[in-house]
């Protein structure tokens, strides 16, 4: 039997763009998979956890995107260096930034929670959970995953959408410019310190605010560099502590303009604005 080769070529052209469509499709339908696969994983780790994970105790390269994870890691670095009063910092801090709650129920786990994620668009994948599943729909959480393709290490979240139109990336860039600012404010820093100063049992806090070495000079004007440990600078402290500081002096925020190496004193503190914040950099007991 002979073969007609004419009829072979586009047989196989039809075969072959046929191999090529179903190869694509099939690919298509993976990178879809990885996407649910990546939020589901996730929330099975976290709602199988003890213990609250914050948005900055998430393993390096394993969720986030390389620009996501930076922000994150800058706002875990400003908290760290420069939130120095009393004041929560830290993304999430107060709450379950995965659950986009404060307080779940104490039995939440993974079952229990309803969890179920798909799809809603290109590269987004909607979870949809409940907090608190003997509570009805009320506490039915439902979180926008943008996802980016990242070469070496595959599918990753660059952005989490929440309720009301918040984004963790808006908010994250929120508190990181909101943490310098506080930084930059002497108003803020000198309230802090002088509130610390006025009760013995804060001297400690009032410490989180001084650049070490730090110039320390007595009633009769003997100055001397102290590092953090000295005895001297608590004695020193305790003198502050002693006399009541008249808070009226105080500056009012945004009154006095931050720049590098710019010095302005208040009663006995010498502030210096030195990298990106306010620090006490002389103190003076012959100014009390």
């Amino acid at each position: 039997m002979k073969i007609n080769k004419k009829r072979l070529l586009p047989l196989g052209v039809c075969l072959f763009a046929f191999a090529m469509v179903a190869l694509m499709a099939d690919k298509q339908w993976s990178e879809k998979q990885q996407q649910i696969d990546l939020i589901t994983e996730f929330y099975k780790d976290h709602l199988s956890r003890p213990d609250q994970r914050q948005a900055s105790q998430v393993p390096p390269g394993s969720f986030y995107s390389k620009e996501l994870e930076a922000l994150v890691d800058a706002n875990n670095q400003l908290c760290y260096a420069l939130s120095r009063g009393d004041d929560i910092c830290g993304y999430g801090a107060d709450g379950d930034v995965f659950l986009d709650a404060q307080e779940v129920s104490p039995s939440l786990d993974f079952e229990r929670a309803g969890f179920r994620a798909e799809r809603v668009g290109e590269n987004m994948v909607e979870a949809v959970f409940n907090v608190y599943p003997d509570m009805g729909a009320a506490y039915e959480r439902q979180i926008r995953y943008a996802l980016v393709y990242e070469d070496d290490k595959g599918w990753r979240v660059d952005d989490m959408q929440f309720a009301q139109g918040r984004s963790m990336r808006e908010e994250l860039q929120q508190e990181n410019d909101a943490v310098l600012a506080r930084a930059r404010d002497l108003a803020d820093t000198a309230g802090w310190v002088f509130n610390y100063l006025g009760n013995e049992d804060m001297l400690d806090r009032a410490v989180r605010f001084i650049d070490f070495p730090v110039q320390v000079c007595d009633q009769y004007g003997i100055c001397a560099a102290m590092k953090r440990d000295d005895p001297r600078l608590l004695q020193a402290l305790d003198v502050l502590a002693d006399r009541n500081a008249d808070l009226t002096t105080l500056p009012k925020s945004g009154e006095i303009q931050a720049a590098d190496g710019k010095v302005v004193g208040i009663g006995p503190l010498d502030f210096t604005f030195r990298n990106r914040a306010w620090w006490v950099t002389k103190v003076d007991l012959r100014r009390l």
